[in-house]
C-alpha cells in the first residue's frame, strides 16, 4: 500500500468500526424489543419462551465476538500498512446476518 493511500485507508477503517459498533448496538435494541411480540401470549398459543433467552445470548455475544475480532483484525493489518477496510464491511455484514438471524429465533417464542 502506498505511503498516500494509507490516511484514506485508516478514516475508512474507523469509520466502518463506527458504523459497525452501530450496528451491534442497534441489534441489541433491536432484540430488546421484538420482545414484546410475546404480549399477546396470554390470551393464544405461544412458542416456546427460551427462544427469547437464546437469541438475546447469541445476538448480545457473538455480535460482541464478531466486534471483537472486527478490531483486532483491523489493528493488526493497520499496524501491517496493510489495506484494512474491507475487514470492517465483513463484519458489517456478518453482523446484519447474526440480527436478521437472532430476530428470527426470537420470533419462534410468539404467537404461533
Amino acid at each position: 500500500m502506498s505511503a498516500r493511500s494509507q490516511p484514506a485507508n485508516i478514516a475508512a477503517t474507523l469509520v466502518l468500526l463506527i458504523v459497525h459498533g452501530l450496528l451491534l448496538g442497534a441489534t441489541v435494541v433491536l432484540l430488546g424489543l421484538f420482545v414484546m411480540a410475546t404480549d399477546p401470549c396470554g390470551s393464544v398459543k405461544c412458542g416456546d419462551p427460551e427462544w427469547i433467552d437464546r437469541a438475546m445470548k447469541l445476538g448480545i455475544w457473538f455480535g460482541a465476538a464478531i466486534f471483537f475480532i472486527d478490531f483486532v483484525v483491523a489493528v493488526y493489518l493497520l499496524t501491517r500498512r496493510k489495506a484494512a477496510f474491507f475487514v470492517p464491511i465483513i463484519g458489517c455484514v456478518t453482523q446484519v446476518g447474526l440480527a436478521i438471524g437472532a430476530a428470527a429465533m426470537e420470533s419462534l417464542a410468539g404467537p404461533v
